[in-house]
Protein backbone atom coordinates (compact mmCIF):
# COMPACT_ATOMS: atom_id res chain seq x y z
CA UNK A 1 0.00 0.00 0.00
CA UNK A 2 1.17 3.55 -0.74
CA UNK A 3 0.90 5.66 2.42
CA UNK A 4 1.43 9.38 3.00
CA UNK A 5 2.11 10.52 6.58
CA UNK A 6 1.32 14.20 7.10
CA UNK A 7 3.30 15.66 9.99
CA UNK A 8 5.79 12.92 10.82
CA UNK A 9 6.94 13.91 14.28
CA UNK A 10 6.94 11.33 17.07
CA UNK A 11 3.64 9.50 16.44
CA UNK A 12 3.79 9.84 12.65
CA UNK A 13 7.32 8.44 12.57
CA UNK A 14 6.28 5.34 14.50
CA UNK A 15 3.31 4.63 12.23
CA UNK A 16 5.29 5.38 9.09
CA UNK A 17 8.37 3.50 10.26
CA UNK A 18 6.56 0.30 11.23
CA UNK A 19 4.53 0.30 8.01
CA UNK A 20 7.65 0.86 5.90
CA UNK A 21 9.45 -1.93 7.76
CA UNK A 22 6.49 -4.20 6.92
CA UNK A 23 7.02 -3.56 3.21
CA UNK A 24 4.60 -0.73 2.46
CA UNK A 25 5.69 2.33 0.50
CA UNK A 26 5.69 5.22 2.97
CA UNK A 27 6.27 8.90 2.29
CA UNK A 28 6.74 11.27 5.23
CA UNK A 29 6.03 14.98 5.35
CA UNK A 30 8.36 16.22 8.07
CA UNK A 31 10.86 18.86 9.09
CA UNK A 32 14.17 19.19 7.24
CA UNK A 33 16.34 18.14 10.22
CA UNK A 34 14.28 14.98 10.78
CA UNK A 35 14.37 13.98 7.13
CA UNK A 36 18.10 14.71 6.85
CA UNK A 37 18.85 12.45 9.82
CA UNK A 38 16.66 9.68 8.37
CA UNK A 39 18.43 9.96 5.02
CA UNK A 40 21.82 9.86 6.73
CA UNK A 41 21.33 6.93 9.13
CA UNK A 42 17.75 5.68 8.81
CA UNK A 43 14.78 6.18 11.12
CA UNK A 44 15.54 4.79 14.58
CA UNK A 45 12.54 3.62 16.60
CA UNK A 46 13.30 2.35 20.08
CA UNK A 47 11.50 1.65 23.32
CA UNK A 48 8.97 -0.93 24.55
CA UNK A 49 8.29 -2.29 21.03
CA UNK A 50 11.95 -3.05 20.38
CA UNK A 51 14.69 -1.31 18.43
CA UNK A 52 14.23 -0.80 14.70
CA UNK A 53 16.19 1.01 12.01
CA UNK A 54 14.09 1.79 8.95
CA UNK A 55 15.87 2.73 5.73
CA UNK A 56 13.19 2.08 3.11
CA UNK A 57 11.30 5.31 3.61
CA UNK A 58 11.05 8.55 1.63
CA UNK A 59 10.23 12.05 2.75
CA UNK A 60 9.61 15.64 1.72
CA UNK A 61 9.27 18.91 3.58
CA UNK A 62 6.04 19.97 1.88
CA UNK A 63 3.05 18.64 -0.03
CA UNK A 64 4.01 20.69 -3.06
CA UNK A 65 7.35 18.87 -3.14
CA UNK A 66 5.50 15.54 -3.05
CA UNK A 67 3.35 16.62 -5.98
CA UNK A 68 6.33 17.80 -8.03
CA UNK A 69 8.81 15.06 -7.18
CA UNK A 70 6.82 12.14 -5.86
CA UNK A 71 5.14 11.15 -9.11
CA UNK A 72 2.81 8.74 -7.31
CA UNK A 73 -0.67 8.32 -5.92
CA UNK A 74 -1.53 7.23 -2.39
CA UNK A 75 -4.00 4.69 -1.03
CA UNK A 76 -4.39 6.34 2.38
CA UNK A 77 -3.19 9.39 4.28
CA UNK A 78 -2.27 9.29 7.97
CA UNK A 79 -2.76 12.70 9.56
CA UNK A 80 -0.47 13.17 12.58
CA UNK A 81 -0.02 16.94 12.77
CA UNK A 82 -0.88 18.86 15.93
CA UNK A 83 -4.58 19.65 16.16
CA UNK A 84 -4.04 23.37 15.52
CA UNK A 85 -2.39 22.48 12.20
CA UNK A 86 -5.23 20.24 10.97
CA UNK A 87 -7.08 22.88 8.96
CA UNK A 88 -3.96 24.46 7.39
CA UNK A 89 -2.74 21.00 6.40
CA UNK A 90 -6.11 20.02 4.89
CA UNK A 91 -6.19 23.29 2.93
CA UNK A 92 -2.72 22.56 1.57
CA UNK A 93 -3.62 18.94 0.82
CA UNK A 94 -6.77 19.73 -1.16
CA UNK A 95 -4.93 22.50 -3.02
CA UNK A 96 -2.30 20.00 -4.18
CA UNK A 97 -4.54 16.94 -4.60
CA UNK A 98 -8.09 17.63 -5.78
CA UNK A 99 -9.17 14.04 -5.08
CA UNK A 100 -7.21 12.80 -2.04
CA UNK A 101 -7.53 9.23 -0.74
CA UNK A 102 -9.13 8.39 2.64
CA UNK A 103 -7.62 10.36 5.53
CA UNK A 104 -7.07 8.91 9.00
CA UNK A 105 -6.78 11.24 11.98
CA UNK A 106 -4.29 9.79 14.47
CA UNK A 107 -4.34 12.93 16.61
CA UNK A 108 -5.26 14.19 20.05
CA UNK A 109 -8.31 16.21 20.88
CA UNK A 110 -11.65 17.22 19.45
CA UNK A 111 -12.51 18.69 16.06
CA UNK A 112 -10.02 16.93 13.81
CA UNK A 113 -12.37 14.52 12.07
CA UNK A 114 -14.90 17.29 11.55
CA UNK A 115 -12.27 19.31 9.68
CA UNK A 116 -11.32 16.31 7.55
CA UNK A 117 -14.99 15.79 6.68
CA UNK A 118 -15.32 19.46 5.68
CA UNK A 119 -12.40 19.30 3.24
CA UNK A 120 -12.46 15.68 2.01
CA UNK A 121 -16.02 14.50 2.62
CA UNK A 122 -17.54 11.96 4.99
CA UNK A 123 -16.77 9.10 2.62
CA UNK A 124 -13.02 9.73 3.07
CA UNK A 125 -12.95 10.49 6.81
CA UNK A 126 -11.59 8.00 9.36
CA UNK A 127 -11.14 8.74 13.04
CA UNK A 128 -8.43 7.15 15.15
CA UNK A 129 -7.84 6.67 18.86
CA UNK A 130 -4.12 6.30 19.63
CA UNK A 131 -3.22 5.57 23.22
CA UNK A 132 0.46 4.67 23.09
CA UNK A 133 3.06 7.28 23.96
CA UNK A 134 6.06 8.35 21.90
CA UNK A 135 8.86 10.80 22.64
CA UNK A 136 10.83 12.62 19.96
CA UNK A 137 14.39 12.10 21.20
CA UNK A 138 16.24 13.87 18.39
CA UNK A 139 15.96 14.18 14.60
CA UNK A 140 15.77 10.69 13.13
CA UNK A 141 15.13 9.03 16.51
CA UNK A 142 11.88 8.39 18.42
CA UNK A 143 11.03 6.24 21.43
CA UNK A 144 7.82 4.35 22.21
CA UNK A 145 7.54 4.78 25.98
CA UNK A 146 4.13 3.38 27.00
CA UNK A 147 1.04 1.66 25.60
CA UNK A 148 -2.35 1.43 27.31
CA UNK A 149 -4.44 -0.20 24.57
CA UNK A 150 -4.70 -0.94 20.86
CA UNK A 151 -5.31 1.75 18.24
CA UNK A 152 -8.99 2.06 17.29
CA UNK A 153 -10.10 3.12 13.80
CA UNK A 154 -13.56 3.99 12.56
CA UNK A 155 -15.45 5.92 9.91
CA UNK A 156 -18.42 8.20 10.41
CA UNK A 157 -22.03 7.00 10.05
CA UNK A 158 -22.87 6.80 6.36
CA UNK A 159 -19.22 7.25 5.46
CA UNK A 160 -16.39 5.00 4.36
CA UNK A 161 -16.97 1.27 3.95
CA UNK A 162 -16.13 -0.72 7.07
CA UNK A 163 -14.14 -3.20 4.94
CA UNK A 164 -11.58 -0.48 4.17
CA UNK A 165 -11.20 0.35 7.86
CA UNK A 166 -10.89 -3.32 8.80
CA UNK A 167 -8.19 -3.81 6.18
CA UNK A 168 -6.33 -0.80 7.54
CA UNK A 169 -6.52 -2.13 11.10
CA UNK A 170 -5.25 -5.53 9.97
CA UNK A 171 -2.41 -3.85 8.08
CA UNK A 172 -1.33 -1.93 11.19
CA UNK A 173 -1.55 -5.01 13.38
CA UNK A 174 0.55 -7.03 10.94
CA UNK A 175 3.12 -4.23 10.94
CA UNK A 176 3.44 -4.38 14.74
CA UNK A 177 0.96 -1.71 15.88
CA UNK A 178 -2.08 -3.48 17.40
CA UNK A 179 -5.26 -1.99 15.90
CA UNK A 180 -8.97 -2.72 15.60
CA UNK A 181 -11.90 -1.36 13.57
CA UNK A 182 -15.00 0.02 15.28
CA UNK A 183 -18.36 1.46 14.31
CA UNK A 184 -18.28 3.73 17.39
CA UNK A 185 -15.14 5.82 16.95
CA UNK A 186 -16.68 8.87 18.67
CA UNK A 187 -16.90 6.86 21.87
CA UNK A 188 -13.18 6.10 21.74
CA UNK A 189 -12.20 9.65 20.83
CA UNK A 190 -14.11 11.00 23.84
CA UNK A 191 -12.53 8.31 26.01
CA UNK A 192 -9.10 9.53 24.91
CA UNK A 193 -10.20 13.13 25.56
CA UNK A 194 -11.08 12.16 29.14
CA UNK A 195 -7.64 10.60 29.55
CA UNK A 196 -5.74 13.52 27.99
CA UNK A 197 -7.72 16.23 29.76
CA UNK A 198 -7.33 14.58 33.16
CA UNK A 199 -3.58 14.12 32.80
CA UNK A 200 -1.83 16.32 30.26
CA UNK A 201 -2.50 19.83 31.51
CA UNK A 202 -2.06 18.96 35.18
CA UNK A 203 1.16 17.01 34.58
CA UNK A 204 2.46 19.93 32.50
CA UNK A 205 1.69 22.50 35.18
CA UNK A 206 3.34 20.27 37.80
CA UNK A 207 6.23 19.30 35.47
CA UNK A 208 5.86 15.59 36.26
CA UNK A 209 5.14 12.27 34.56
CA UNK A 210 1.67 10.74 34.72
CA UNK A 211 2.42 8.44 37.64
CA UNK A 212 3.37 11.32 39.92
CA UNK A 213 -0.21 12.61 39.72
CA UNK A 214 -1.32 9.66 41.86
CA UNK A 215 1.06 10.53 44.68
CA UNK A 216 -1.02 13.24 46.36
CA UNK A 217 -4.71 13.56 47.20
CA UNK A 218 -4.74 17.12 45.87
CA UNK A 219 -3.80 16.11 42.31
CA UNK A 220 -6.08 13.08 42.48
CA UNK A 221 -9.01 15.32 43.45
CA UNK A 222 -8.29 17.74 40.60
CA UNK A 223 -8.36 14.81 38.16
CA UNK A 224 -11.68 13.64 39.62
CA UNK A 225 -13.20 17.08 39.14
CA UNK A 226 -11.90 17.41 35.56
CA UNK A 227 -13.44 14.04 34.68
CA UNK A 228 -16.74 14.83 36.41
CA UNK A 229 -17.06 18.07 34.44
CA UNK A 230 -16.35 16.36 31.11
CA UNK A 231 -19.01 13.74 31.85
CA UNK A 232 -21.56 16.57 32.03
CA UNK A 233 -20.71 17.55 28.45
CA UNK A 234 -20.68 13.92 27.27
CA UNK A 235 -24.15 13.35 28.71
CA UNK A 236 -25.43 16.56 27.12
CA UNK A 237 -24.19 15.29 23.73
CA UNK A 238 -25.80 11.86 24.31
CA UNK A 239 -22.55 10.01 23.78
CA UNK A 240 -22.36 6.50 25.24
CA UNK A 241 -19.05 5.48 26.82
CA UNK A 242 -17.85 2.26 28.39
CA UNK A 243 -18.20 3.90 31.82
CA UNK A 244 -21.59 4.88 33.21
CA UNK A 245 -20.34 7.39 35.79
CA UNK A 246 -17.31 9.65 36.27
CA UNK A 247 -16.40 7.70 39.41
CA UNK A 248 -16.31 4.48 37.39
CA UNK A 249 -13.96 6.07 34.86
CA UNK A 250 -11.75 7.65 37.52
CA UNK A 251 -11.39 4.28 39.25
CA UNK A 252 -10.09 2.75 36.01
CA UNK A 253 -7.89 5.78 35.35
CA UNK A 254 -6.22 5.46 38.75
CA UNK A 255 -6.02 1.66 38.93
CA UNK A 256 -5.22 0.75 35.31
CA UNK A 257 -4.63 3.53 32.80
CA UNK A 258 -2.13 5.63 34.76
CA UNK A 259 -0.15 2.58 35.96
CA UNK A 260 0.11 1.40 32.33
CA UNK A 261 1.55 4.79 31.31
CA UNK A 262 3.18 5.61 34.67
CA UNK A 263 6.54 7.00 33.48
CA UNK A 264 5.27 8.92 30.47
CA UNK A 265 5.69 12.69 30.25
CA UNK A 266 2.86 14.27 28.24
CA UNK A 267 3.63 15.72 24.83
CA UNK A 268 2.14 18.95 26.16
CA UNK A 269 4.98 19.22 28.69
CA UNK A 270 7.49 18.41 25.96
CA UNK A 271 5.96 21.21 23.86
CA UNK A 272 6.24 23.72 26.72
CA UNK A 273 9.86 22.75 27.41
CA UNK A 274 10.64 23.23 23.70
CA UNK A 275 8.86 26.62 23.69
CA UNK A 276 6.21 25.33 21.30
CA UNK A 277 2.46 25.81 21.18
CA UNK A 278 0.38 23.14 22.95
CA UNK A 279 -2.85 21.39 21.99
CA UNK A 280 -4.78 22.68 25.01
CA UNK A 281 -7.40 24.33 22.77
CA UNK A 282 -8.36 20.92 21.34
CA UNK A 283 -8.47 19.31 24.79
CA UNK A 284 -9.64 21.05 27.97
CA UNK A 285 -10.22 24.25 26.01
CA UNK A 286 -12.47 22.48 23.50
CA UNK A 287 -14.44 20.83 26.28
CA UNK A 288 -14.93 24.22 27.97
CA UNK A 289 -16.19 25.65 24.68
CA UNK A 290 -18.68 22.80 24.24
CA UNK A 291 -19.81 23.31 27.83
CA UNK A 292 -20.40 27.02 27.20
CA UNK A 293 -22.56 26.15 24.19
CA UNK A 294 -24.81 24.20 26.57
CA UNK A 295 -24.59 26.54 29.59
CA UNK A 296 -22.47 23.99 31.49
CA UNK A 297 -19.85 25.46 33.82
CA UNK A 298 -16.48 23.65 33.84
CA UNK A 299 -14.25 25.59 36.28
CA UNK A 300 -11.51 22.96 36.64
CA UNK A 301 -11.10 22.51 32.89
CA UNK A 302 -11.24 26.30 32.47
CA UNK A 303 -8.48 26.75 35.07
CA UNK A 304 -6.22 24.13 33.47
CA UNK A 305 -6.74 25.78 30.07
CA UNK A 306 -5.85 29.22 31.40
CA UNK A 307 -2.78 27.93 33.26
CA UNK A 308 -1.41 26.28 30.11
CA UNK A 309 -2.16 29.41 28.10
CA UNK A 310 -0.20 31.40 30.68
CA UNK A 311 2.75 28.99 30.36
CA UNK A 312 2.64 29.41 26.58
CA UNK A 313 2.63 33.19 26.92
CA UNK A 314 5.57 33.13 29.31
CA UNK A 315 7.47 30.98 26.82
CA UNK A 316 7.04 33.71 24.20
CA UNK A 317 8.58 36.42 26.37
CA UNK A 318 12.17 37.42 25.57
Amino acid sequence: MNILVLGAGAIGSVFGGFLAKAGHHVCLIARHSHLAAIKDRGLLIEGIWGEHVVDAITGYESLSAVKVNGNQSFDVILLTVKSYDTEPMLKALTACFSDPPPIVSLQNGLGNIEIIETYAGRIKTIGGRVIFGVEFIEPGRVKVTVSADKTMLGGLPGGIERAFVENLAQMLTAAGIPAEATDSIEKYIWGKVLYNCALNGLATVMKVHYGALLAHEGSREIMRQIVAEIFKVIRAKYIELDWKTPDEYTEQLFSKLIPLTFDHHPSMLQDILRHKRTEIDALNGAVVQKGMERDIDLPYNWAITKLIKAREALNCQP
